[in-house]
């Protein structure tokens, strides 16, 4: 039975179906629906090997693969796949469908907002961390320099199509991906999705075997995103709340070069900024325990000790500073946030002494 979550935005006077579908073959009659003068699929090699008869089912004008990885979200893969495009005479009537994760999501959005000056768009999210946070809410973004997403537009698609029944060919590294961005939600806007910490801890991959409970995430996860990104698409202040754990998390992840998946090091920022919650608004150090004991569980160790310094000069490039100063979200409780706090670099040094005994231990 289809369901759906509107994402309302007064501004541009849109509303954009977020659809749940069981079935992955019903996609193509939403596809279906769109007129446009070109169909342009865009996966990655993966994602295509896995489905490749259901998106050859598909009636599509052209295929575009990315190679697997962030390294697809470079100014280099963005200009190849314009190129293509040009090359086939695309016009903007077109209608451009973005299968796959956060990476395909991503470039495919800017893609979409600057080809021609933007062609339509539709989500079809294929990992758990695409499907309840970077397909909803319009960024889009490349990497440039070996920094994040510093080039990007805020472009909002037609449509997002949501099929749990992608999560079944997912590595664990994935679902533990995404179950980083879900728990991000918990400790921010909905605590009741830590009523679940025991079970989070026990199995956190049998969680996302049960389509009952999965949905029931997804959809909470999804809702918590939706009401921020209605109150403030352009991210002008309380959209930042979406952003704890990435300060610290983005620049790990720069550093170490994506040893692993987006929402892991979204889980260790996390740790990272409760620490910095801790000694600057006495945010309670046991509510991270049970993450502690997720990672160790499933065996997340960073694969070397980091340069401090180096963290912190990454840092001063994320999005969210002002001038030099390098700003982030903090706790002082659960669902008790301080947005945009300007960051003193000595209690950086502190915490990330700290965190650096805690995930190094």
């Amino acid at each position: 039975m289809e369901n759906r979550i509107y994402l309302s935005l007064k501004r541009e006077e849109k509303n954009i179906p977020i659809v749940f579908i069981e079935r992955i073959e019903k996609i193509g009659e939403y596809l279906a629906s769109f007129n446009c003068s070109n169909l342009v699929i865009f996966t990655d090699k993966m994602v295509y090997r896995l489905y490749k008869d259901f998106i050859d089912s598909l009636s599509y004008s052209y295929l575009y693969l990315f190679d697997e990885g962030e390294e697809s979200k470079s100014i280099e893969s963005y200009l190849k796949a314009i190129d293509y495009l040009l090359d086939r005479n695309v016009d903007r009537r077109a209608l451009f469908v973005a299968i796959g994760g956060g990476v395909v999501g991503d470039v495919v959005g800017f893609i979409a907002s600057t080809y021609k000056r933007g062609v339509r768009l539709i989500h079809i999210p294929t990992t758990l961390l695409s499907m309840v946070d970077s397909s909803i809410g319009g960024k889009t973004g490349i990497n440039c320099k070996s920094y994040k997403n510093q080039i990007g537009t805020f472009y909002q698609p037609e449509m997002i199509i949501i099929c749990p029944k992608f999560l079944e060919t997912l590595p664990k590294s994935e679902i533990l991906s995404g179950f980083g961005e879900i728990i991000k939600y918990g400790f921010t806007l909905d605590k009741s999705i830590l009523n679940m910490k025991d079970r989070f801890e026990n199995d956190v991959f049998g969680i996302f075997q049960d389509e009952i409970l999965a949905m029931q995430l997804i959809k909470k996860s999804i809702n918590c995103k939706v009401k921020v990104v209605e109150k403030d698409e352009k991210e002008s202040l309380l959209r930042e709340v979406l952003n704890f754990g990435h300060t610290v998390g983005h620049a790990l992840e720069t550093y170490y070069n994506y040893y692993f998946s987006h929402g892991i090091f979204v889980t260790l920022g996390m740790v990272a900024e409760m620490i910095l919650s801790n000694i600057l608004f006495n945010f309670d150090l046991s509510n991270l325990d049970f993450l502690i004991r997720i990672l160790e569980k499933n065996s997340v160790k960073l694969p070397q000790r980091f340069e401090k310094s180096q963290i912190i000069s990454i840092m001063k490039y994320d999005k969210k500073n002002i001038s030099s100063s390098i700003r982030i979200v903090l706790l002082k409780d659960v669902c008790d946030y301080v947005l945009g706090y300007e960051i003193n670099e000595d209690i950086l040094y502190e915490a990330l002494d700290k965190f650096e005994k805690i995930v190094l231990s």
